[in-house]
């Protein structure tokens, strides 16, 4: 018996006002895959992403996450149905501290009301104590923990991608959807991140990739979506993608034209 996938996107279609945007688009992400989302500058992969993370609403089409229906629900319902991002523009508290930052992320569910607040005092600092070390265990896990107390703005952008996804992390997701995450990296901090994310996907961790880096991407996942003005035009394994003439034309190639020049 085959096993369901997580997500599904069935038929995506996005228009503004005259320009057709994403134009039909489908595919399947399998409990423990990690899929990749490439394409050339302009070929609707931001536009894709913020549609399964409720950014921005699809013209037509469905998205199905864990067997239910999400296509219309606001962004910020689904976070609790299991789904986080990170942004190709980091998204950080600025004047709160490294730590500070990822313990957003747990979202901590305190009582409603002040006397039930009060009664469980007790239980809300035990909560509280627990969240600060599951944070600095993230920070572990992304090499940041000799930074917690430091200032959000004293960090590189490679370290506060490392915090973006230490962050998203807190939530214990079931899919981790990562736009760009080797943007602005050293060689160095691309291996370490390129590391994380294997470590991640041998914990069972599902993610969908959005990056530019060919290399870091054919590495990473299992499954690539490659999409050209909005269409999707491969799905399959690096492989199999890597000998598809429509991504040799429409991306692989360009990218060898652009780098003549």
């Amino acid at each position: 018996m085959s096993v369901p996938p997580i997500l599904k996107v069935d038929g995506l279609y996005k228009r503004f006002g005259g320009l057709i945007a994403i134009n039909n688009v489908s595919f399947e992400i399998a409990p423990g895959e990690v899929k990749g989302l490439i394409g050339p500058n302009g070929a609707g992969k931001s536009t894709t992403f913020d549609m399964i993370t409720g950014v921005r609403p699809p013209t037509s089409g469905d998205i199905w996450f864990k067997a239910g229906r999400i296509t219309n629900q606001p962004a910020h319902t689904r976070s609790p149905l299991g789904m986080a991002r990170t942004f190709q523009i980091v998204r950080l508290f600025r004047g709160l501290s490294v730590l500070d930052n990822v313990l957003m992320g747990l979202q901590p569910k305190f009582p409603d009301g002040l006397f039930a607040s009060l009664a469980r005092l007790g239980s809300l600092r035990k909560q509280e104590s627990e969240s600060r070390d599951k944070a600095i265990q993230l920070l572990e896990f992304v090499g940041l923990a000799d930074r917690a107390g430091h200032p959000i703005e004293a960090l590189t952008l490679g370290q506060a991608r490392l915090v973006d996804i230490a962050r998203a992390l807190a939530s214990e997701p079931q899919l981790l959807m990562l736009d760009e995450p080797a943007a602005g990296l050293n060689d160095a901090e691309t291996r370490n991140l390129g590391n994380m994310l294997a470590i991640l996907k041998d914990r069972g961790m599902t993610m969908l990739l959005v990056e530019h880096d060919l290399d870091f991407i054919m590495k990473a996942c299992d499954t690539i979506v490659v999409m050209d003005h909005g269409v999707k035009i491969a799905d399959g394994s690096p492989a199999e993608v890597c000998r598809n003439r429509d991504v040799i034309a429409a991306y692989i190639g360009r990218r060898a034209a652009d780098a003549e020049h």
